[in-house]
């Protein structure tokens, strides 16, 4: 299965970029430089990869929420814990996981991977927020 993005073709690994095989391009056979550049992505662990790291930001939001309301943070000091505990999150998947080595595992940019599922986050971030502030401090 092949997938066309911007220029980028994704397609199983296990694949044949030539065209005709190894054997037939050792032998003289029909052979595409331009087939040759293109990189091999494979889908079903990129949606694997994408699910892991899914899981883990959001169990992230719910828990820096839970510990921004057990601080007692409120206004912009409960933003910036979100923002440092996010990006640091999103660091530490990049550091241990990835090796920092982003484009072997996806086609991002790295803005937008130190800023996936932002809004996710945050709004399970300003729940356990709440949450957590309204029984630690109201109750």
């Amino acid at each position: 299965r092949t997938i066309d993005n911007n220029n980028i073709t994704m397609i199983d690994p296990m694949a044949d970029l030539a065209g005709g095989g190894p054997d037939m391009a050792m032998m003289g056979g029909p052979s595409n430089s331009e087939d040759n550049n293109k990189e091999v992505f494979d889908m079903d662990a990129f949606r694997y990869n994408f699910r892991k790291m899914d899981k883990i930001r959001s169990f992230m939001g719910i828990v820096a929420g839970c510990v921004a309301g057990v601080l007692g943070l409120t206004g912009l000091s409960g933003l910036v814990c979100f923002l440092i505990l996010h990006i640091s999150v999103n660091l530490s998947i990049l550091a241990f996981k990835m090796n920092f080595n982003l484009k072997a595992y996806t086609q991002e940019s790295m803005i937008s991977f130190l800023l996936a599922d932002f809004q996710k986050c945050a709004m399970s971030f300003m729940l356990f927020w709440t949450l957590f502030f309204g029984l630690v401090y109201l109750f």
